[in-house]
Order: C-alpha cells, then sequence, then structure tokens
C-alpha cells in the first residue's frame, strides 16, 4: 500500500508542478481566504483514480470529494493541495498528502513537496523517511530554543484563537513562523526542523503527518493531550517532538 500511496503522491505532485506559476480559477467555500482551484480537483481526481483502482473496498475522505464508502475498516485521507494559498501566489511551501487509517489510528503517511523536491513518508512501526533517508525529531527540551509554527486558518472565532495561542507562548519560544501549509509543517516536526506545530483545521491536513511524525519520535494529540478522532470535521493539534508536548499544552490550557 505505500508504494501505491508514494505512486500517487508524486503523479499529484507531477500535475501540480504543470499548473505552478499559472493563472488560476477559484472556487469559493464556506469563508474568507477559503478556497480551491481547477488544480486542486484535477490532483484529487489523480489520486483517487489510482487508489480506487488498486484498492475498490477501501474508503475515502478527501478534501474536495468528502467521504466516499463506508464498507471497510480502512480510510485513505487526501489533501490534494495543501497551501493553496502558497501554491497560487507562486511559493513553493505546497503538497500533496495521503494518509490511511485503520481503526481510528494512521498507518501510513505520504506527504510530496514537490518544488522542493522533499517526499516523506512513514509505515507504522517501520520509522519515517525522507528522499530515503530516515529521519527523526529533533531534541529540543527547552521551550525557550522551540520554533513552533501556529496557523489559524479561516475560522469564525480565529482572533481569539490567535489571541489564546499567541499570548501565552510568544514570550516563551525563540519564534513562531507560519507557513501557510499544514503537510510542510507536519513534516518539519518530523524532520526536525521546528519542535511543535499548533493548528486547527480538517482530518486530511493531519492524517499523513501524524504517522510520519509519531515514526519519526514524536508526538500528536489534541489541545489537551487526547487522542484524536479523525472523523470529526475539525481537529485541534498540537504535533511535537514529544519533549514539549506537555509544556505547550500547560502553556496554552485549552
Amino acid at each position: 500500500m505505500l508504494e501505491i500511496a508514494k505512486e500517487a503522491a508524486i503523479k499529484a505532485g507531477k500535475l501540480l508542478e504543470e499548473y505552478f506559476g499559472k493563472r488560476h480559477t477559484f472556487k469559493r467555500k464556506k469563508t474568507v481566504g477559503d478556497f480551491s482551484t481547477e488544480a486542486e480537483k484535477a490532483s484529487e481526481d489523480l489520486i483517487l483514480k489510482i487508489l480506487r483502482k488498486k484498492f475498490p473496498n477501501h474508503n475515502i475522505l478527501s478534501e474536495e470529494a468528502g467521504k466516499l464508502g463506508s464498507g471497510s475498516g480502512y480510510w485513505w485521507v487526501i489533501d490534494p493541495l495543501d497551501g493553496t494559498i502558497p501554491f497560487t501566489s507562486g511559493l513553493p511551501l505546497f503538497g500533496v498528502s495521503i494518509g490511511l487509517l485503520k481503526n481510528n489510528e494512521p498507518i501510513l503517511g505520504v506527504v510530496n513537496v514537490p518544488k522542493l523536491n522533499l517526499l516523506y513518508w512513514a509505515e507504522m512501526g517501520k520509522g519515517a523517511y525522507l528522499n530515503n533517508e530516515r529521519i527523526e525529531v529533533n531534541k529540543t527540551r527547552n521551550l525557550a530554543d522551540t520554533l513552533i509554527s501556529f496557523e489559524w486558518g479561516y475560522i469564525p472565532d480565529r482572533k481569539e484563537r490567535i489571541e489564546k495561542i499567541l499570548s501565552p507562548l510568544s514570550g516563551k519560544v525563540r519564534y513562531m513562523p507560519n507557513l501557510a501549509c499544514a503537510v510542510v509543517a507536519m513534516t518539519y516536526v518530523a524532520s526536525g526542523v521546528l519542535e511543535a506545530y499548533i493548528h486547527n483545521a480538517h482530518p486530511w491536513d493531519f492524517a499523513a503527518g501524524a504517522c510520519i511524525i509519531k515514526e519519526a519520535g514524536g508526538k500528536v494529540t489534541d489541545w489537551k493531550g487526547k487522542e484524536l478522532n479523525w472523523f470529526e470535521d475539525r481537529l485541534a493539534v498540537i504535533a511535537s517532538n514529544g519533549l514539549i508536548h506537555n509544556e505547550i499544552i500547560s502553556a496554552i490550557k485549552p
């Protein structure tokens, strides 16, 4: 299953590169700043075609298509283009994310960041990899030395959420960059670039990255430190190297 997921992510990444740098047709979703493009739809169609051909009985949870199927214990969780704003702005921080759940647990994850030639993947119990090299989270324990990426997205209470997260952490960490791409931020935690990532978004933003981070030695929970329910519409996620996880939870007091 891993090789099929990698194939789909690589092919979707190549397709997105064909659209990159061109004018786009935008489809507005529910809120300002939340939209999709024809590139996203084309990427999703390609991924679904590959996965449904190889695994016709598996279920699909995808950003554009929603939930498809209900008969199997396996769920493919797909973000065909994360980082739409960077992508449409000509910035390379965008990616394709394909995760696989079994019994509400991520057992496989692939993230392709095509413009940066970065392919991350992991399988439960087999470690995490970047371009065939084993990766691990970093070992930073001191919160004052950390880079913690935080995104707020386009949600009704974004102002309150920003204040709730930024206020208690801003004076305690080295820097808090907003990368505008959840799947890239998750892989940066897995590979040790970031110590942690905090966001409130959808399952497809996190599923693949969660498997990769856990296999790299990190930790992924909700803001209270509890296991995630991958079938909720929105997930409040903290992903970290594991060493500063509880300190972050204590600081933000969700």
